[in-house]
């Protein structure tokens, strides 16, 4: 009998959390209990969380495939990627804002390494559950990656956003979309996180993108009612 849920994608499957200390001083660190580790326990499972800090889809269908034989027994497999493919090299953005950038991932090739990322799972008998994104707050995102930049820095940086932080969720949204169309037509089923977390951001750290240890509750819940 099945009886493992595979975690696969970037560090809000792995259960990462920004702390800030009474110091001011800020690290980041595992969540005690991971959206993967309280669903399995939920569903009277294992957790196997393969996730990774900053992984893209195309670093996560490696991961996969070196993975993949010992996994075929699982029953499910919660995929997470988007957030770090939709984000940019700020520190090049800072160093020259008249250059041209482009995201970690191209769009295109992330649906297609998305798909078939899900193909392959599927292919081992595992059931895929696809994560849609979960809102990113951009104004504490851009002033948590900016706050190590020089005064210069950061106005190179709003100079190629052209003054406004909100284009950071602009595209963190488009890759948002993307999820939806692969899951929709792979057939897949999608976990509906970004909806949930509209209507506030209790669930984000100080950073603006990684998800506190309320909101992983809220995820795993989530995903456990649609499994």
């Amino acid at each position: 009998m099945k009886s493992r849920i595979i975690a696969l994608g970037d560090s809000i499957i792995k259960g990462v959390v920004l702390n800030i200390e009474q110091s001011g001083k800020i690290h980041y660190a595992l969540a005690d209990h991971s959206i993967a580790e309280q669903l399995a326990s939920s569903k009277h499972m294992e957790a196997v969380n393969l996730g990774k800090m900053g992984c893209t889809i195309e670093a996560g269908e490696r991961i996969l495939d070196h993975h993949l034989p010992s996994i075929e027994n699982a029953e499910y497999a919660i995929l997470c990627y988007g957030g770090n493919d939709s984000d940019y090299n700020w520190r090049a953005i800072a160093a020259n804002p008249q250059a041209e950038h482009h995201p970690k991932t191209a769009i295109g090739v992330f649906e297609k390494t998305y798909a078939r990322i899900i193909g392959k799972v599927r292919a081992a008998g595992i059931t895929p559950v696809v994560m849609s994104l979960p809102p990113m707050d951009s104004a504490k995102y851009y002033n948590f990656l900016t706050s190590v930049f020089s005064s210069e820095e950061k106005r190179n940086v709003s100079r190629w956003l052209k003054g406004g932080a909100s284009a950071i969720a602009a595209g963190h949204e488009l890759y948002n979309d993307a999820v939806k169309r692969v899951a929709a037509s792979t057939d897949a089923l999608l976990v509906d996180v970004s909806s949930a977390f509209k209507q506030s951001a209790d669930y984000l750290c100080a950073d603006g993108i990684h998800i506190n240890a309320h909101g992983q509750q809220i995820i795993a819940d989530l995903i456990g009612k649609s499994i």
